[in-house]
């Protein structure tokens, strides 16, 4: 099984920059020598009050993080692709990929209703989820064709590339690649074009049905983070029905998907409970809006039980086995079924319970590599 984590970026709390980035890099050097395989990062905007103060660039902190490991892999969870410009958003992945020589996995979201709502492109607002899945489902288009294609255009509903009429006027600069008889520019490429051919490997924050089948008619693998076993089994069996439909092959259920839990491990279950329940309630609060709708859609109507909705967050969440809190005995069990139910292949960490301090952190990455990984790495 393949073990991945995230940063910690003190979720929550107004953190000073500087110390977080110092103790980033330190993760970061954790992080691989405990041989976890790569890193996610993620994609916030305007944190002022401290909630996801992860960074507004994944690629940019990414970069910076590939200096502290020459070994690990660094996704992204993701790119808000909307958010976007489509080329720059090629380009940059595909410099990334040669700085690295091939460690960058890509990871792409449509994003959330937040305040990062339109202030990037006037379509991109998430509260319009069709007008927000549509620039979406271009920019996509974009990247890919950008990324695995030396000459290109394209004409949609919101971008035209190349941009009409740029007549070139040095006749040095005519290339039939990219220009027709008359010197007009009708096919543009990105310089450089990416280490691992034809692409690096993408995966989609994707959590529905619709949603898995659609990158997966695309050759783009999903993660989720917060489903019950039901939840990921439904999403699961649709991706591995449509990527075989799709390419012409046999793909099994948990081939190509990833799930990504939230983590807190200590010695005993008792004492990783008391010192997590208060930042995952804080987290479950701030994250969620009606309860009821919420929470129907993280696990299926066979697991959905009477009091369940009377529960509290953090009760629904262990009851449910949404996330890992306990000691690495208990984590073993719940990447257990995970494995064994699903066929899961591939786990992400995610470290960033409210109200931790970074040695708690580092003591949860610590006890998951001694005493978790050695259990499901051959």
């Amino acid at each position: 099984m393949r073990f991945d984590s995230t940063l910690f970026y003190h979720v929550g709390d107004p953190f000073p920059w500087e110390t977080l980035f110092d103790e980033m890099h330190e993760t970061v050097e954790m992080v691989d020598g405990y041989g976890f395989t790569g890193l996610w990062l993620a994609e916030h905007h305007f944190a002022w009050d401290g909630w996801y103060r992860s960074g507004s660039n994944p690629l940019l902190l990414g970069a910076d993080c590939a200096r502290y490991s020459d070994r690990l892999r660094f996704g992204q969870c993701g790119l808000i692709v909307p958010d976007w410009h489509p080329i720059r958003m090629a380009e940059d992945i595909a410099t990334f990929d040669q700085m690295t020589k091939g460690r960058v996995d890509i990871g792409i979201a449509p994003g959330i209703n937040s305040r990062a709502c339109k202030n990037f492109h006037e379509a991109g607002d998430r509260r319009d989820r069709e007008l927000n899945r549509a620039l979406y489902a271009e920019n996509v288009d974009i990247l890919l064709t950008a990324l695995t294609q030396e000459a290109w255009n394209h004409k949609g509903r919101f971008h035209t590339f190349p941009a009409p009429g740029w007549q070139e006027a040095n006749p040095m600069a005519h290339d039939e690649r990219f220009h027709d008889a008359s010197g007009e520019v009708v096919k543009i490429s990105i310089q450089p074009g990416p280490y691992q051919k034809p692409r690096p490997p993408i995966t989609a924050m994707s959590e529905s049905v619709p949603s898995v089948e659609w990158h997966a008619s695309k050759g783009i693998g999903t993660m989720c983070q917060h489903l019950s076993v039901g939840r990921i089994r439904e999403n699961w069996e649709a991706y591995a029905r449509v990527a075989s439909q799709t390419h012409g092959c046999e793909f099994a259920v948990g081939e190509d998907v990833s799930i990504m839990r939230t983590i807190y491990l200590a010695e005993t279950d008792e004492e990783a409970i008391a010192t997590a329940k208060p930042g995952i309630e804080r987290l479950t609060k701030w994250a969620s809006g009606n309860i009821y709708r919420m929470r129907q859609g993280l696990v299926t109507p066979d697991e959905l039980e009477d009091g369940d909705m009377e529960l509290d967050g953090f009760d629904f969440n262990m009851k449910h086995d949404l996330i890992i809190v306990g000691s690495p005995e208990t984590a073993v069990k719940k990447i257990e079924r995970l494995r064994d139910e699903l066929n899961c292949q591939h786990l992400a960490l995610f470290l960033n319970v409210p109200g931790l301090n970074f040695d708690q952190v580092k003591n949860c990455l610590r006890l998951f590599a001694e005493q978790v990984m050695p259990r499901f790495v051959n």
